[in-house]
């Protein structure tokens, strides 16, 4: 008999806690009144955060001019909103670790993650969403994987180390081995991490059909499948799309083909930064 879903994250003891600088600046970017220097010397402070931070920075995802020494100065260029960006990617794939006997599958959930999160944020702006808020949910939506990875060689030997099973799986394979899947699983994690609870409920619920279903729920399902989607100018939305669309966007028009293909692009070159510095 598999283990329930609690007992299986109880077992994911490799899974370290979320550094506390994650869950602080969580807490403050949903404040109104955040201030972006006070945002900059949290992140300068924890030194893994900061370098992690500046080298993606300096990386030619964002092509600056002349290299960045400290947080404040990426600040100062970047901008706040920018800033944010980086460091909710950066702080996410720090918590997306997988084991080392596990790293080869690393960067299909990174590009994976990171194309949710961007088109998330796209829908969430042409919605009048929280479009960070969409970001972050986006990012995590299937931190949940990491938990199946840990418990496929106990649960399933015959798969090894061989992540790519549950990485690439879906949820009705994940039932049928584990008796979960990896969207309960996110939703138990991030509970356990004390994230915000709407974090937690886009991480369970991503996947569910059901109506009505909350608008960050609903614009992360929609761009977690768009996310693995064949984008085509002639033929799009594809019909499997249409119920997905019509939850996350009510009456406003989807962002249009070319404008998903250059998030989707965008978001391709964020995650090779972000998995060459994992």
């Amino acid at each position: 008999m598999s283990l329930n879903a609690e007992q299986i994250v109880q077992n994911a003891e490799q899974l370290p806690p979320p550094p506390k600088v994650m869950t602080d600046l969580l807490t403050l970017f949903a404040r109104a009144d955040v201030d972006a220097r006070r945002i900059a010397d949290i992140i300068a402070a924890d030194m893994t955060l900061s370098l992690r931070t500046l080298k993606v920075a300096n990386s030619p995802f964002y092509g600056l001019s002349k290299r960045v020494a400290t947080v404040h100065e990426a600040t100062a260029i970047l901008g706040f909103r920018a800033l944010r960006m980086l460091v909710l990617a950066v702080g996410s794939a720090q918590l997306m670790q997988l084991p080392p006997a596990l790293r080869a599958s690393m960067g299909h959930l990174l590009r994976h993650s990171t194309r949710c999160a961007m088109l998330a944020r796209l829908l969430a702006e042409t919605t009048g969403y929280a479009a960070e808020e969409a970001f972050t949910a986006g990012i995590l939506h299937d931190v949940g994987k990491i938990v199946l990875a840990q418990a496929t060689p106990i649960q399933l030997p015959e798969h090894g180390a061989d992540a790519d099973w549950i990485i690439r799986s879906d949820v009705s394979a994940e039932r049928a081995a584990f008796g979960t899947d990896h969207a309960e699983l996110g939703q138990i994690l991030l509970r356990r991490w004390k994230f915000p609870d709407a974090l937690c409920e886009a991480a369970g619920r991503h996947h569910e059909s059901t109506e009505p279903l909350p608008t960050l729920c609903a614009l992360v399902g929609l761009a977690d499948r768009l996310a693995d989607t064949e984008i085509d100018n002639d033929d799009f939305p594809p019909a499997a799309l249409m119920p997905w669309i019509s939850r996350a966007m009510g009456d406003f028009a989807m962002p249009a083909p070319n404008t998903l293909l250059t998030v989707i692009a965008e978001a391709d070159a964020l995650a090779r930064v972000l998995e060459a510095d994992a």
